[in-house]
């Protein structure tokens, strides 16, 4: 049965966290148990874990502080993020709309600046993942590993009832935000008139799937699924069906590549 939780429930999992080089975050944990979250909750460091890391959803919301920078880092786990807000730069590009940030094990990645908003983003794993490796400290270890670097950018297009959107929705549609690969890695925003229902792609093609609502509501294997709630697939269930209630629904649909071994 798919992990799916909606944002107002998660008001009680909201720590702090001041980065190494004295960034302000707070970590408000979605699904699974954080690294944040365990030393808020004084249950201690877990044993380590070795790559790739048993299959596992991680995810979390990070508000980071205005005018501070997450600097450029790696991690051992397979990862997207969502970029919810506004404002700021992901590296050189500005992030101005809702954006989809992807990045294997071991491919480092850009520095988030905010500006003079915070910036917020959902961080999605299937893996646990012990800690940010940051750069250019670790560019040593990083040379020891032998997968392929891999990252890239998706924006959203604008949806339904937005400028720029469907101004009234009747059919599905359905745009790619990442390409799909051969590995399984892709990222999909499905719009949904209401009273319609869609399919997902079969789970078993990927490394675990994360749905998010981004306008509407909608009944998801048999949840309901409120603005910015979230859902994560194993590889080993069934392809989902999604309903969307007496209003349009856009939910964005992100799989994980199949694993490689170090």
């Amino acid at each position: 049965m798919p992990i799916s939780i909606n944002k107002a429930q998660t008001t009680e999992n909201r720590h702090y966290y001041q980065l190494p080089n004295g960034t302000d975050t707070w970590i408000t944990s979605f699904i699974g148990m954080n690294s944040v979250e365990r030393r808020a909750k004084n249950v201690g460091p877990r044993e380590p874990v070795g790559f790739p890391p048993p299959l596992e959803p991680i995810a979390y919301l990070v508000e980071q502080g205005s005018n501070m920078t997450n600097p450029g880092h790696y991690h051992q786990a397979d990862q997207f993020q969502v970029f919810l807000s506004q404002g700021g730069k992901f590296g050189v590009k500005p992030i101005d709309m809702l954006t989809v940030h992807y990045a294997t094990a071991f491919s480092p990645y850009a520095p988030i600046q905010a500006a003079e908003e915070k910036v917020v983003y959902l961080t999605l794993r299937n893996g646990w993942d012990p800690g940010a490796r940051w750069m250019p400290q670790f560019k040593e270890e990083l040379k020891a590993s032998k997968l392929p670097h891999r990252s890239g950018v998706g924006k959203k297009p604008a949806v339904f009832g937005e400028t720029g959107g469907i101004a009234e929705l009747t059919t599905l549609d359905q745009q790619e935000i990442i390409p799909s690969s051969e590995d399984g890695m892709a990222s999909t925003l499905y719009q949904c008139p209401a009273g319609t229902q869609i399919t997902g792609p079969e789970p078993s093609s990927g490394a675990g799937q994360y749905w998010l609502v981004v306008k509407g509501e909608c009944d998801f294997g048999g949840r309901k699924l409120e603005h910015y709630g979230l859902s994560f697939v194993a590889p080993s269930e069934q392809a989902v069906v999604i309903r969307a209630t007496d209003q349009p629904v856009a939910i964005l649909m992100m799989q994980f590549a199949k694993r490689l071994s170090a």
